[in-house]
C-alpha cells in the first residue's frame, strides 16, 4: 500500500472531492508540482471539464458534506507570489477559488530583501487580504514549514496553533483547514479537532469524515502533461468505485 500511497493516479476516496496541490505557477521553478502559466491554463480546462467542477474552499469546514458529482478542490502550498501574479488571472478565467495554505513567518508586510528566485518569493499578509476578497480562503501550514514529527509536542502544537492564530489574526477567519508540510502527520497530531488537516500522496485515500487530519491531496505530476488526460480519467473511474 505505502507505494500506491506515493502514486499520484490513486485519487480520492469514492463520493470524496478530489483534492489537487499546487506550489507555484512559474515556468522558471523547477518542482514536481509548478507548471507554468500555459500548463496550469490546460489543467484547469482538463479537471474540471473531464473531472467535475470546482468546490468552493469557503465550504470545506469539518461539517463538509461530500457533493454529489465528482467535484475537485485546488489548493495552494507555502503561498509564493505567484500564486497572485499568475495564478489568480488563470482561476478568474474558470471561475475557480482555491484554498491557500500559508506559511505564516514569511508573509510579513514589513521591509525584506529583494527575493533572489521565485522560491523565495512570498506573499504578505496584504495580498491575503486581496485574495480573500477574490473568495479565495486562507488556510493554515505552520509557521517555519518545519516537519513536525521531528519536533517535541509542544513545539509542534506551537508551530501549528501559531500558524492557525496567525491567519485569524491577520485575516479576521478562523481557518478551518491546515495542511502538513510534506504531508508529514506525526503520531501525535497537533492538529485542533475543530480543523481539517490535509495530507498529500502519502495519505491514504478515506472519506474525510473517518479521517478528517488525513486527507490525500494529489497533483498533475509537472514535465509529465501526456499523462494528465490519464490521470483525470483514472481519478473519476476511482470516485464512481463503490456506486
Amino acid at each position: 500500500m505505502a507505494g500506491r500511497r506515493l502514486n499520484p493516479a490513486l485519487g480520492s476516496a469514492p463520493g470524496w472531492p478530489l483534492v489537487l496541490y499546487f506550489h507555484h505557477v512559474n515556468a522558471a521553478v523547477d518542482h514536481y508540482t509548478a507548471i507554468s502559466p500555459d500548463g496550469f491554463r490546460r489543467a484547469l480546462d482538463l479537471v474540471l471539464t473531464g473531472f467535475g467542477p470546482a468546490v468552493e474552499p469557503a465550504l470545506v469546514t469539518p461539517r463538509f458534506a461530500p457533493p454529489p458529482e465528482p467535484a475537485v478542490l485546488i489548493t495552494f502550498d507555502d503561498g509564493y507570489r505567484d500564486v497572485l501574479t499568475q495564478a489568480v488571472p488563470l482561476l478568474a478565467e474558470f471561475d475557480v477559488r482555491i484554498l491557500l495554505f500559508c506559511v505564516t513567518d514569511r508573509m510579513a508586510d514589513t521591509d525584506r530583501p529583494a527575493p533572489a528566485t521565485p522560491r523565495e518569493d512570498f506573499l504578505t499578509w496584504s495580498d491575503v487580504a486581496a485574495l480573500t476578497r477574490m473568495g479565495h480562503v486562507a488556510g493554515a501550514h505552520t509557521r517555519s514549514h518545519v516537519r513536525l514529527s521531528e519536533l517535541t509536542a509542544a513545539r509542534a502544537r506551537d508551530e501549528v496553533g501559531g500558524s492557525l492564530a496567525d491567519t485569524r489574526r491577520m485575516t479576521g477567519a478562523a481557518p478551518a483547514a491546515f495542511a502538513y508540510p510534506y504531508g508529514d502527520v506525526p503520531a501525535v497530531d497537533p492538529v485542533p479537532g475543530d480543523v481539517l488537516g490535509f495530507g498529500t500522496v502519502r495519505s491514504a485515500p478515506l472519506p474525510w469524515l473517518q479521517a478528517p487530519h488525513h486527507i490525500r491531496r494529489t497533483y498533475l505530476p509537472s514535465g509529465e502533461e501526456d499523462r494528465w488526460p490519464e490521470l483525470v480519467t483514472r481519478w473519476r473511474r476511482q470516485w464512481f468505485a463503490s456506486q
